[in-house]
């Protein structure tokens, strides 16, 4: 599982960066050497204003499932799918189907981190916290008038305070954290969210995109060109993250907007899948596998193929107009 950096020197989890002595260790394995700098998060840009209102609905169909893997004991990963605002949608695995119309559809997928079960606790606490603030939040404000941005980013803000009160509640949760990466699909166009590492990816006309940036030490050196892809995949800390919900700093929630097409699909999924397989590997998946329940099994089985060394979480969703 991930491991995310709290009080680092002039940061704290959403910035930080590594002293040339980090990243010899980072290449090399444990060494001597401390975070002392800090940078940004990576960011998509400024994003026009839309509001709900504006939004063509699409009908949109979903297959997600979620494994423990070949080498953990407990599945500290949860997922969510469904219409925002339905009481009856629990996270978890399952095949859902339902509309873009406002107030939207919901999916999201988190990577818990902490001792015992609490990255458990912790990454459903972010779906569930997620789903019911978003609900929430427009049912107050009205389609004409609420911002999905700042919808999406303050429910995400909502769920971190969640998982800060709950664990500074019970010592067996504290320090309890996750990742937490979502896309909500508002009329014909989905608003990606991210905190951390687990990714969103596009999978259009055959070809898969990458939707978001691993908010990582290593995807922020790979970036700055510091260190090559081929070097990031043997280095020993790739699973440190710059932030994660259950921090008392200020989340940064990075954000993008996507214009869909029909037949798109969209793949959620945490680093047990995109860290085991490369982008090439499942878009051969997502080609051999038409059906989404089908593609999700092969995508999960192609990751326990290459070990299962994490929890694994695969949430596809694909648009039929």
């Amino acid at each position: 599982h991930a491991r995310w950096l709290q009080g680092s020197v002039g940061g704290g989890i959403a910035s930080t960066v590594m002293h040339p002595r980090v990243l010899s260790e980072l290449r090399h394995g444990p060494g001597a050497g401390r975070v002392d700098r800090s940078v940004s998060v990576p960011s998509y840009g400024s994003e026009p204003v839309c509001t709900m209102a504006e939004s063509t609905p699409m009908r949109i169909i979903t297959s997600g499932r979620t494994v423990t893997g070949k080498v953990r004991r407990n599945n500290e990963d949860n997922l969510f799918s469904g219409a925002v605002g339905d009481a009856g949608i629990l996270p978890g695995d399952g095949d859902v189907e339902g509309s873009s119309a406002y107030p939207g559809f919901l999916l999201a997928v988190a990577d818990g981190m902490g001792g015992a079960k609490a990255g458990e606790v912790a990454s459903r606490l972010a779906v569930e916290t997620l789903a019911s603030s978003i609900s929430e939040r427009v049912r107050s404000h009205g389609a004409a008038a609420a911002d999905p941005i700042e919808v999406g980013k303050a429910s995400i803000r909502d769920a971190n305070a969640r998982i800060l009160r709950d664990g500074e509640s019970d010592a067996a949760q504290q320090g309890m954290g996750t990742t937490l990466t979502v896309a909500w699909v508002l009329g014909r166009h989905a608003e990606v969210f991210q905190v951390g590492d687990s990714r969103a990816y596009l999978f259009r006309s055959g070809r898969l995109e990458q939707l978001t940036k691993d908010q990582s030490l290593v995807g922020k050196l790979i970036e700055d060109g510091i260190l090559s892809e081929e070097e990031a995949e043997r280095v020993a800390g790739r699973h440190i993250i710059l932030q994660a919900l259950g921090s008392e700093e200020e989340l940064d929630v990075v954000h993008r907007r996507i214009a869909l097409e029909k037949d798109d699909v969209l793949l959620l999924c945490t680093d047990g899948l995109s860290g085991l397989l490369k982008r090439e590997a499942m878009e051969a998946a997502l080609r051999r596998h038409p059906v989404l329940s089908d593609a999700c099994r092969g995508l999960i089985e192609g990751a326990e193929r290459e070990g299962g060394t994490d929890n694994i979480t695969c949430l596809l969703a694909r648009v039929v107009l």
